[in-house]
């Protein structure tokens, strides 16, 4: 039985906050920021919720492009670290210490658009609906949550799934492909509109991800990154 992650301070900065040039490098950060901005699409009107924000890196670099940005993390050490940490736009941005399902501190329809990157997988079945009813509550009509995570089918993950090789990283309970998120999203009444791959960024391995990912039988093996859009009905 996997041991629950503690999202402690020894967290954030032996895991989540470690960089490695080869891991964990600027390249990585880059691709997914570019996944993030053509997923959200802010707008200088938009006011947007981060889920999971974590130490609110996404949630600073959010705030340029539009009104408000709040970041929401169950982790006192995560907002503490968000708070502490100083920005450009710092007068746009909030952190809020909250169990993403319950958004208690927002309105109905009071959000243009939400983000969870790398956040799902930290997420069972069961809270993710929970979560997801809570979304769809505080988004407008036609508002959208944006989807950043690992996809179970790609090689890297299945070999983590069954401890070959490399171990799962910490947290990453409910690793999924579009397939298994398509019916949870449906259900909430965030079904996904758009969808589509990010590529590793280790040198060689993203080549494979790019060349392989739309091929068929094998395509899933090489789908990395999994990027959605899923829409409140307008």
């Amino acid at each position: 039985m996997r041991q629950r992650t503690r999202y402690d301070d020894a967290y954030y900065e032996n895991s989540l906050g470690r960089r490695h040039w080869f891991t964990d490098n600027e390249a990585k950060h880059e691709l997914r920021w570019r996944q993030i901005l053509a997923m959200v699409d802010p707008q200088p009107d938009d006011v947007v919720l981060e889920l999971g924000c974590a130490t609110g890196r996404h949630t600073r670099r959010m705030a340029p492009f539009c009104s408000r940005v709040t970041g929401v993390d169950s982790s006192d050490a995560a907002i503490a670290r968000a708070r502490a940490s100083i920005g450009a736009y710092d007068d746009r941005c909030s952190y809020v210490c909250a169990d993403a399902a319950d958004l208690g501190f927002l309105a109905d329809s009071s959000i243009d658009k939400a983000m969870a990157i790398d956040f799902i997988e930290h997420v069972p079945d069961a809270a993710l609906r929970n979560i997801l009813a809570e979304v769809r509550r505080v988004l407008r009509p036609g508002g959208l949550l944006a989807v950043f995570t690992p996809c179970a089918s790609h090689y890297v993950e299945r070999l983590k799934a069954r401890g070959m090789i490399l171990k799962q990283l910490p947290g990453h309970v409910a690793v999924r492909d579009l397939a298994m998120c398509r019916p949870l999203f449906e259900r909430a009444g965030l079904p996904i509109a758009r969808a589509w791959y990010s590529p590793s960024t280790y040198p060689a391995f993203g080549a494979l991800d790019r060349i392989l990912n739309p091929v068929p039988w094998i395509g899933p093996f090489f789908r990395f990154r999994l990027c959605f859009v899923a829409r409140k009905a307008g």
